[in-house]
């Protein structure tokens, strides 16, 4: 009696779209989370740099303004 339960074992395909679409998001979020934590990273980096600029800029300019 169990054998004739079990004997469809392949699902609708309802759930196979289910399981893809729920697959695609997942991926999408995380590629999502990946670009923005490097466009992050690299905003401080650029933003480091320019403030280092400007203080050596500063400072060389106070070397020359009396």
């Amino acid at each position: 009696m169990t054998k004739e339960i079990i004997k469809d074992e392949m699902g609708g395909p309802l759930v196979e779209e289910s399981l893809l679409l729920g697959l695609a998001v997942v991926t999408i979020s995380i590629v999502i989370a990946v670009i923005l934590q490097a466009t992050g990273w690299a905003q401080e980096v650029i933003t480091g740099l320019v403030d280092m600029l400007e203080n050596s800029w500063n400072n060389l300019n106070q070397l020359f303004v009396p």
